[in-house]
C-alpha cells in the first residue's frame, strides 16, 4: 500500500509541474459529471494538466447522469448545458437515439488507438473512460457472528439470516439496475422479463432502498447493513477505511458498469471538447484514476503498470480476461422494458 500511495503521489506532484499554458485561451468547458470524489480525481489528474498545458478552463457540473440527459434534451436545438458529459454504458444508447451527442473526431482524440476494443463505441460516439463492476459487499463480522458463509453468488442475498440487513438500490440507480438484471436470470428470465426480477427482489426482506451510493456509504458503518450491492471502486473506497467489509464478485458474473465520455451535439467548442475527451482517456488521466479510485482503465497502455501493483490490481477488473469475464446485461432490452419495471417495483417491492 506503500508504494501505491508513493506512485499516486508522485503523480499528483509531477501535473503540478506542467508549465501553464503559453496562450490563455478564453474558452471554458463545461463538462457533466457525477459529483463527489469522482470529480475531485477527474480535476486532478485530467483538468488540471488540461488547462495547464492548453489554457482552457473546465467547469464541472454535477448530478445524476439521468438528469443530465434530460437538461441536454430539454435544450436540444439550441446551445447545450454541457460540451461534455460523463454517461453510464447502459443509457449512452438513449442518449445517442435521442441525437444530444455527436461523434468523436478521431484526428483529435488520437488516445482512442489504445482504448480496449470493449471499451469504444462501434459508431464512432464517446468511448468508455473505466471500467468497473457491481458485486456484493458484505460485512464480515456480522456474517461470522450470524453463522452465515460468505457470499459466492448472486442467490445469497436471498439468504434468509440476512432479513431486515440488506440494502437495495431502486431502479434509478446502477446498483439497482444491475441487481433487476441478475434477479430476472435467477428467476429463469432475462433483460426483457422485469416481471420475474421484480417479484424475485420483492422477496428480500430489506433494511431500506437507496437512490444514491452516498447514503449507502452512511449506511455500512452502522453496522446495521450487512450486505448490498455496490460497484467495486465505492466497495474498496469503505474497505480500505478499515469497516470489517469484503467485496465478492459473484459466480455467474459480477455487472459490468462502464462509465463513457462523449462531446455534446450543438457545443460551440468542439474541438476543445474532443481534446478533453482525449486528455481523459490518455494515460496519465487513466493511471491517476485508477491510484485514487479502483476502477479499470480502458486505456491498454496502463495495463501493466496497474498489474505491477498486485494490491490495486485485486481491486479492478483491468485484464482483457477479467474484462470479458464481466455480465454485460443487453441494456437496449433492458431500457426498452425499463418503464414496466419501474411500475411493477412500485406496486410488487416498495408497497408490498
Amino acid at each position: 500500500m506503500r508504494l501505491l500511495t508513493t506512485a499516486a503521489g508522485l503523480l499528483a506532484a509531477a501535473l503540478t509541474l506542467l508549465p501553464v499554458a503559453a496562450d490563455a485561451s478564453d474558452v471554458t468547458l463545461r463538462v457533466g459529471n457525477y459529483g463527489g470524489r469522482f470529480t475531485e480525481t477527474q480535476r486532478r489528474y485530467a483538468a488540471d494538466a488540461f488547462t495547464a498545458r492548453t489554457g482552457i478552463k473546465v467547469e464541472f457540473i454535477d448530478s445524476n447522469p439521468l438528469d443530465h440527459i434530460a437538461k441536454l434534451i430539454a435544450t436540444k436545438g439550441r446551445e447545450p448545458p454541457f460540451d461534455v458529459v460523463y454517461l453510464d454504458s447502459d443509457i449512452q444508447p438513449q442518449a445517442i437515439e435521442a441525437g444530444i451527442l455527436q461523434k468523436l473526431d478521431p484526428a483529435i482524440v488520437t488516445n482512442l488507438a489504445h482504448v480496449y476494443d470493449e471499451a469504444k463505441n462501434p459508431d464512432g460516439y464517446g468511448p468508455g473512460m473505466l471500467f468497473a463492476d457491481f458485486g456484493i459487499l458484505y460485512n464480515t463480522e456480522k456474517y461470522a457472528a450470524a453463522g452465515i458463509p460468505a457470499p459466492t453468488k448472486w442467490s445469497d442475498l436471498w439468504d434468509e439470516r440476512l432479513a431486515g440487513h440488506v440494502v437495495v438500490g431502486e431502479l434509478s440507480h446502477g446498483c439497482g439496475r444491475a441487481l433487476l438484471v441478475q434477479a430476472e436470470r435467477l428467476a429463469g428470465g432475462d433483460e426483457s422479463t422485469p416481471e420475474k426480477g421484480i417479484d424475485k427482489i420483492a422477496e428480500i426482506k430489506v433494511h431500506s432502498y437507496i437512490s444514491s451510493t452516498v447514503q449507502l456509504e452512511a449506511l455500512f458503518p452502522t453496522g446495521d447493513v450487512w450486505a448490498a450491492v455496490i460497484a467495486n471502486g465505492r466497495a474498496w473506497g469503505l474497505i480500505d477505511k478499515g469497516l470489517p467489509l469484503a467485496y465478492v464478485r459473484p459466480e455467474g458474473g459480477s455487472v459490468a458498469s462502464i462509465t463513457t465520455i462523449d462531446v455534446t451535439a450543438g457545443t460551440l467548442h468542439p474541438r476543445e471538447a474532443n481534446l478533453f475527451v482525449n486528455e481523459v482517456i490518455g494515460p496519465v488521466a487513466q493511471l491517476g484514476q485508477a491510484f485514487e479510485i479502483p476502477y479499470g482503465p480502458t486505456n491498454k497502455l496502463v495495463t501493466p503498470i496497474i498489474q505491477a501493483y498486485p494490491d490495486l490490481a485485486r481491486k479492478l477488473p483491468g485484464t482483457l480476461q477479467e474484462i470479458q469475464s464481466l455480465y454485460r446485461p443487453n441494456w437496449p432490452v433492458y431500457w426498452a422494458n425499463h418503464e414496466t419495471a419501474v411500475d411493477l417495483w412500485g406496486r410488487r417491492v416498495i408497497r408490498k
